[in-house]
């Protein structure tokens, strides 16, 4: 029972940060390979599914939650030309390869929603991008999980 619930919380992570979070706590729950992989895989789908197909409605909330604060949202953030700059350089298939890793489900889901109109392609576009990090991450810090626990 123990184990069912390492695993969920495994997932859960992968739904907010993925292959920073996600899969190195995989590895420290104890896991293997194919099961980080598999169950990281699950929770960054979880995620992209949930919050590309909810993005109006968390976008508006937080909006919200922003005038509620009286805080103004900003446009131009170094974060904002970022991602920008990778839409016009590389298009959906840089969105889908830098979510996982670096600008997280959430937000890379958000932001694919909120410009692309053909949320099918999309979400296929950003799923390949979490299988892809769910591999290569489990690749990368398998090795060095071991190196460190001495096995």
């Amino acid at each position: 029972m123990a184990e069912f619930w390492e695993a969920v919380g495994v997932m859960l992570l992968s739904t907010l940060k993925h292959t920073l979070v996600g899969v190195p706590s995989g590895f420290a729950a104890g896991f293997g390979m194919f099961e980080v992989i598999l169950y990281t895989a699950i929770g960054g789908t979880v995620g992209v599914f949930f919050f590309m197909y909810f993005a109006n409605t968390v976008k508006k909330a937080y909006l919200w939650y922003l005038k509620k604060r009286g805080i103004k949202a900003r446009k131009f953030t170094k974060t904002n030309r970022f991602v920008v700059r990778i839409k016009q350089r590389f298009g959906l298939y840089g969105l889908a390869f830098i979510t996982p890793p670096i600008i997280s489900v959430p937000i890379g889901a958000i932001i694919v929603a909120t410009i692309y109109k053909n949320k099918t392609r999309a979400f296929a576009f950003l799923v390949g991008g979490v299988l892809f990090w769910s591999v290569i991450g489990s690749c990368i810090v398998g090795p060095i999980a071991k190196l460190i626990a001495g096995n």
